[in-house]
C-alpha cells in the first residue's frame, strides 16, 4: 500500500513531525501501522478504550457524536494529511467521538503505548501537540457558539459559506447531501430543507440536483451573523 520511505515523506508533511530527522520519522513510521477503511466503515467508536493516534493519508473521515436515538452530528471533517484522536492518547481516557470513513480512506495508526514510548525518545512530539489541541479547543468553542446562539438557518448559512470557500466554488450535492449537511448543522433533514428553502427565497443560494451555488455571499454571511445585516 505504502512503502516505509513513502510513509516517512507523508508523515513529514504533518505539522507535528516537520522538525524531526528522517531517521526519527522512520522510527515513528515503524511504530505504527497502515489501515484501509471503506466508505461508511466505523474506524473507532465513542466511549470505547483509546483506539490510538491516527493520521489520514487518503480519503475523508467524519468525527461524529451519535445520540441514543441515532441522530448523528458531525463535529469535524478530517482531510489529508491531518492527525486526529489526540486527546485519549494523551490522557488515557475513552474515545471522545466516533470516527467514520466518509470516502475510501487510508490511515496510519499509532497505539497509545507506542506513542508514550516515542515521546520519551522524541519529546518534541508531545510538545507539538499543544498548539494543535489549543486550535481544536477554539474550534469547539466556535461550535458551541453556533449551537447556542445561531438558528438552524444561521448555522446552515455558515456551513455553506465554509464549504464553498465564501462562494468561490460550488458545493457537490452528491458528497454533501441533505443527510450529511444536517449532521454538520446539528439538526435533522427536515429543518435543514426548510432553512435551504428560505435561503433560496432570499436569492442567497441556487440549488440543483448536482450542486449548490452561492449567489450572494454577503447576504449569506448576514444570515450567518458573520457581518451586520444592513436590511434589519
Amino acid at each position: 500500500m505504502f512503502s516505509n520511505d513513502n510513509l516517512v515523506k507523508r508523515l513529514g508533511k504533518v505539522s507535528h513531525f516537520k522538525n524531526l530527522s528522517p531517521a526519527a520519522l522512520f522510527d515513528i513510521v515503524r511504530s505504527g501501522s497502515i489501515e484501509h477503511h471503506n466508505p461508511g466503515k466505523v474506524i473507532f467508536l465513542e466511549g470505547e478504550p483509546c483506539a490510538g493516534l491516527y493520521v489520514l493519508f487518503r480519503g475523508r473521515v467524519n468525527l461524529c457524536k451519535i445520540s441514543r436515538q441515532g441522530q448523528e452530528t458531525i463535529i469535524n471533517v478530517i482531510r489529508p494529511v491531518i492527525m486526529f484522536n489526540e486527546v485519549p492518547v494523551l490522557d488515557g481516557g475513552l474515545n471522545p467521538v466516533t470516527a467514520i470513513a466518509d470516502l475510501d480512506s487510508i490511515v496510519w495508526r499509532l497505539r497509545r503505548e507506542a506513542f508514550q514510548e516515542l515521546t520519551i525518545s522524541y519529546p518534541v512530539i508531545a510538545m507539538s501537540l499543544l498548539p494543535v489541541l489549543a486550535a481544536r479547543n477554539r474550534v469547539m468553542l466556535s461550535y458551541c457558539e453556533d449551537i447556542s446562539f445561531r438558528s438552524v438557518k444561521g448555522r446552515t448559512a455558515k456551513i455553506l459559506l465554509d464549504l464553498s470557500q465564501n462562494g468561490q466554488k460550488n458545493i457537490d450535492r452528491i458528497v454533501y447531501n441533505n443527510q450529511t449537511l444536517s449532521a454538520m448543522v446539528a439538526t435533522v433533514p427536515e429543518p435543514l430543507c426548510r432553512a435551504m428553502r428560505e435561503l433560496r427565497e432570499l436569492d442567497a443560494i441556487y440549488c440543483s440536483r448536482s450542486q449548490i451555488t452561492i449567489t450572494d455571499p454577503t447576504r449569506l454571511a448576514q444570515v450567518a451573523e458573520l457581518v451586520p445585516d444592513c436590511r434589519v
